[in-house]
């Protein structure tokens, strides 16, 4: 990394710096303390990386870029009271700091951060599912192919009496940020090691690269488990794990980013950095204007998140108890059955997917499978705590249409129709979760909530 050389003239502007870095620190502190999963590998990891991989690029200007990308996010805030846009908006504005104090910075921190955001990992746990279900079923047909007798059921592999599973919880898929974090992590070091860049097609090429190497790895480590039935729980289970990652992701990954910035990248200049200053006055105006929004942005998001903890009344539902736990999500309870109803207001919010809450509860899903039940394509999955089982359904909902797929309810919404909810039904035993759907079905019983 070019080293810097600071005149005495810019400590006053290193002191505003830390002090925007402090206030920064404050506002995330306070609205997304429970929005970033801080002690997850993933954060842990961005944090690590993130020095590694930030570099100032020499004989520039001062670049205001991620401040009007910021300023956009913090006035997206009021409207639009989000935790995501929030994050960014204040991870934008710390960008912007260090480019107007220090140097126009690298993709890599960009890139760095974004990964550490939860919204990536949702969306890596969430929309991975397929793959997963294709995983499944190719691993299957291949071991058939091979004389192995296994029978595919969703993302269960049965063979010799013993159930594999390909779960976002196990070693194979859950590792894919952390491939990601380390393919960029490599990046910065050959680039400075060979003191070449590549350009940002390249990067995200190497990215997609890691991805495809990590979708092989876990088909590769999903045969391997079954193959020599290695159970799950044992030591050889995680064991196989690291070694498929070690092999089939990190392995080549080494090869193909040193090969491709020894052939493809560009040489850097490697002369102490040299600032550039452009108008003062337009980047502390930027910056006090950013600072001032961004405060009322992290105000308005803590006041919705408020709001949203509020119960308020409910209507009933004959033949249930029924209970508002927020305000976005209604219980449902009888002698039968456990019913979430999860309420989502816009086609860009979460969805509070059974997978992630319900693995927050300390359940393990098992068994994740499709099924068509009353004509109706749903979800359905064990849930594994300890001995016991619980059996467990779950779609999209909006009382007029239903569906289980993802970009269907978000692209349905964003044309103007009536907000979906994820309805999410729970029994002791699977003919009584099958009943239970059905019956919720056939007379749409729970339409007065949706």
């Amino acid at each position: 990394m070019p080293s810097l050389q600071i005149p005495a003239n810019k400590w006053a502007i290193n002191r505003l710096a830390v002090l925007l870095y402090l206030a920064y620190a404050v506002m995330m502190l306070l609205a997304l303390h429970t929005y970033i999963a801080w002690q997850s590998v993933n954060v842990l990891l961005g944090v690590i990386a993130m020095p590694m991989v930030i570099t100032f690029q020499p004989k520039h200007k001062q670049s205001v870029r991620y401040g009007i990308l910021a300023l956009c996010c913090s006035a997206l805030c009021l409207l639009l009271p989000v935790k995501t846009v929030l994050y960014f908006a204040i991870v934008l504005a710390c960008f912007f700091v260090a480019e107007t104090c220090l140097g126009k910075i690298n993709l890599l921190p960009v890139l760095v951060a974004g990964f550490m955001s939860p919204v990536f990992q949702f969306t890596a746990t969430v929309f991975s599912f397929p793959v997963r279900l294709q995983l499944t079923a190719l691993a299957g047909n291949m071991m058939n192919m091979a004389g192995k007798q296994t029978v595919v059921a969703g993302n269960m592999i049965v063979c010799n009496g013993n159930e594999f599973s390909v779960d976002p919880a196990c070693m194979g898929l859950n590792m894919l940020v952390t491939s990601l974090l380390l393919q960029v992590i490599m990046i910065a070091v050959y680039q400075k090691k060979y003191n070449r860049q590549l350009t940002w097609w390249q990067v995200m090429s190497l990215l997609f690269i890691a991805f495809a190497l990590n979708v092989a790895s876990n088909l590769f480590r999903i045969i391997s488990l079954v193959w020599f039935n290695i159970l799950p729980g044992t030591i050889m289970h995680d064991v196989t794990g690291m070694f498929c990652l070690l092999i089939y992701v990190i392995a080549p990954a080494v090869f193909i980013t040193r090969w491709m910035i020894i052939k493809m990248g560009r040489t850097t200049n490697d002369r102490p950095a040299s600032i550039v200053a452009t108008s003062k006055t337009k980047i502390m105006g930027l910056h006090s204007i950013l600072l001032i929004i961004a405060i009322w942005g992290t105000v308005s998001v803590i006041q919705h998140d408020e709001y949203n903890n509020v119960p308020v009344e409910v209507k009933t539902i004959a033949g249930y108890a029924t209970q508002r736990v927020t305000a976005d999500i209604v219980k449902l309870q009888n002698d039968r059955s456990l019913i979430y109803l999860k309420y989502i207001p816009r086609f860009y919010n979460a969805d509070h997917h059974p997978m992630i809450c319900w693995q927050g509860s300390g359940y393990e899903f098992r068994k994740v499978q499709k099924q068509s039940i009353n004509g109706l394509m749903v979800f359905t999955a064990v849930l594994q705590h300890g001995n016991g089982q619980l059996y467990t359904a779950w779609w999209y909902d909006n009382g007029a249409k239903r569906t289980i797929d993802q970009l269907t309810w978000r692209w349905d919404v964003l044309r103007g129709a009536k907000p979906y909810s994820v309805v999410n039904v729970t029994t002791v035993t699977s003919d009584q979760l099958v009943q239970e759907v059905k019956a919720i079905l056939n007379d749409n019983r729970l339409k007065a909530l949706l």
